[in-house]
């Protein structure tokens, strides 16, 4: 029976070195198989940032590029809208000055012509002043009976004169 303990021994002691050798080899692969993971993801890793840090550049060029185009566009549509404005007021200037031009040379020859009216009436007002001087302030007067020479106040007329050696008739003024 002691050959069959050590045998059984020795089965246990074989078992536990198989067991020991199985689980060193299980430690040795799962470790390598856990370093092989660890560089895989990793390496992946690395894969993952290169592309989104590749990407990100890429989007932040393609913003730049696009700020830098709405930017110039707008840029130019600024400087549109100053043309634009310019042009327009310059335009308004231009009306605003032939308004007043227009309107300063209206008044001037208008006035002009109101001077030369008033001095024609002055003048006129000089003739009629000595017309009535020399007519003595008689007035013609046409109505619908008749026409009529009318009288200033405080002078009567004397019919039967002639003039001309009798071809003409004529009316004498005298003071009453």
């Amino acid at each position: 029976m002691s050959n069959l303990l050590q045998t059984g021994a020795e089965f246990e002691k074989k078992l536990k070195e198989r067991a020991e050798s199985t689980e060193k080899m299980l430690n040795d692969e799962f470790r390598k198989l856990g370093e092989s993971v660890s560089e895989a993801v990793t390496s992946n890793e690395t894969k993952i940032k290169g592309a989104i840090a590749q990407f990100t550049a890429s989007t932040e060029e393609s913003l730049k590029k696009h700020r830098e185009g709405v930017k110039e566009a707008m840029m130019q549509h600024r400087k549109d809208m100053l043309k634009l404005a310019g042009s327009s007021g310059m335009r308004l200037l231009g009306i605003v000055f032939l308004l007043f031009t227009a309107s300063g040379g209206t008044l001037w020859y208008l006035g002009g012509r109101i001077q030369t009216n008033l001095e024609e009436i002055r003048v006129q007002e000089e003739t009629l002043r000595k017309l009535n001087a020399k007519t003595w302030g008689v007035r013609y007067h046409e109505g619908s009976n008749g026409r009529f020479l009318v009288l200033p106040e405080g002078m009567k007329a004397e019919t039967n004169w002639t003039m001309e050696n009798g071809k003409q008739n004529a009316v004498r003024l005298l003071q009453e």
